[in-house]
């Protein structure tokens, strides 16, 4: 006798459910297996436990054979550009921006590969084959799978992304101070502002970086100055021409960030010019002699790092030595001789010129013979001969006092304090002396206003070293 099958049995049921699975939807198969639980949790408590788990294995077997496809979605997918071996990369183009960096991804493919797969599993990776210009252009993503699995992709939002391209250029460019905030006190001035380093780099975009005409380091902070100082800056600004390149540097890259920028602060003081006189006669009026120069410019306007330049009441430009003063003579005197170091010319005076009398002002030859030579501190032992006959002097100054003068108001005369003891001829120097003119001084071009003649020194003879 065949025994019926009670179709509230719920192994009845169960293969009722797997025969009929075919049939339906999976939302309908997943009803249909809510309603089985609960059948189940109506039967004896001891079969409660066993039942679900074995309920469980048997949705997934079910689900895995009657729709072994799925489709499923991954958020936040990395976007990724290579331009290894391809036009772009032989262009030598490098990717500038983008305009997204994560895209979403739905696969579908078989349901136990595709439930292994994880977003971080994934990349989208961006088809540059037509890039070969430095422009922008909008691309297709293919989407690849570190995992070793099969699938096929239904989208990638967004389906398109837009990447531009350029080359990645260096520049070394000066930097300039930018000092808007900063004043200088009353009664000072500013020297030009010395930024370390003075050069930086810059990486980026072809474009932009050959855009850039100037690259300004900015000292923010307000401050007014009365000495020497020194800032330290990281803030840069670049200009094209006179407009401010407002782009945030996001694509450039500089190799040096930090500045210093020294302001030198100087005093500033007209002062009138001056010359130092050696050489003139004893008894020379030097007051005449200044009061009859002519100078090119008699003041000039300098600046100096302290105070001590309040003090300065004239300014020394060089030296005048009479005996090279001639009628007329005029001597010059370069400006980066005369000016100490640190200090600035602010008349951009390169050269002044003093001019010597000439007007009132007479030359005249005087010949001095040898005999007429005096010899001073003479040692007792040595007797001493000019071998010279004579020479010519010339005597330059005021035209009264040169008419005036004449060979007896002149002394020659030989100072042998340093001799050397030495019997022989010896060339030594002639000195002379004006004691009645205060106006006149010896001149003679190449020294002659103190000429070396020949001496012939010898020892004394008994008979007059006893006398």
């Amino acid at each position: 006798m065949i025994k019926e099958k009670n179709p509230e049995d719920p192994k009845n049921k169960f293969h009722q459910f797997v025969k009929s699975a075919k049939d339906f939807t999976p939302a309908e198969l997943l009803s249909m297996f809510v309603q089985w639980i609960t059948n189940i949790f109506k039967q004896d408590t001891h079969l409660k436990i066993l039942s679900i788990v074995a309920a469980i294995i048997i949705w997934a077997v079910v689900s895995i054979s009657v729709y072994p496809t799925m489709e499923s979605v991954y958020y936040n997918v990395p976007v990724k550009i290579s331009l290894e071996n391809t036009y772009a990369e032989a262009n030598q183009l490098d990717v500038i921006t983008s305009s997204t960096e994560t895209v979403t991804v739905k696969l579908s493919g078989n349901r136990s590969q595709i439930g292994e797969i994880k977003s971080e599993d994934l990349t989208a990776m961006v088809d540059v084959s037509s890039v070969m210009l430095p422009r922008s252009y909008k691309l297709h993503m293919n989407v690849e799978c570190s995992k070793n699995a099969e699938f096929e992709v239904v989208s990638i939002e967004p389906d398109t992304i837009s990447v531009s391209f350029d080359k990645i250029i260096s520049k070394e460019l000066p930097i300039t101070p930018q000092l808007e905030n900063v004043r200088i006190a009353q009664g000072y001035m500013s020297g030009d502002a010395v930024v370390t380093p003075s050069t930086v780099t810059v990486t980026g975009p072809q474009d932009m970086v050959n855009s850039i005409t100037k690259v300004c380091a900015k000292v923010s902070p307000e401050k007014e100055l009365d000495s020497t100082y020194e800032f330290t800056t990281d803030e840069l600004v670049l200009y094209n021409n006179n407009a401010v390149i407002s782009d945030d540097n996001e694509m450039l890259s500089f190799d040096k960030t930090s500045f210093a920028i020294q302001i030198p602060v100087f005093v500033r003081q007209t002062l009138p010019l001056e010359v130092n006189i050696i050489n003139a006669p004893d008894k020379f009026d030097l007051d005449y002699f200044r009061s009859q120069l002519v100078f090119s410019v008699s003041a000039i306007d300098i600046a100096a790092p302290n105070d001590k330049i309040k003090e300065l009441k004239s300014l020394n430009i060089g030296t005048i030595n009479m005996r090279e003063v001639d009628v007329g003579s005029v001597f010059e005197f370069k400006a980066e001789n005369f000016l100490p170091d640190g200090y600035e010319n602010l008349t951009q005076i390169d050269t002044v010129t003093v001019t010597c009398p000439s007007e009132g002002i007479k030359k005249k030859a005087i010949a001095i013979k040898g005999k007429d030579i005096q010899f001073v501190n003479r040692p007792a032992q040595y007797e001493f001969e000019p071998v010279s006959s004579g020479m010519t002097l010339f005597v330059v100054g005021d035209e009264e006092q040169i008419d005036s003068i004449t060979r007896e108001d002149i002394t020659a005369q030989i100072d042998l304090i340093d001799f050397d003891m030495q019997e022989g001829d010896h060339k030594m120097s002639v000195g002379f002396i004006i004691s009645s003119y205060d106006k006149v001084w010896f001149n003679g071009g190449d020294g002659i206003a103190t000429p070396k003649i020949i001496v012939k020194a010898s020892v004394a003879e008994e008979e007059v070293l006893e006398e």
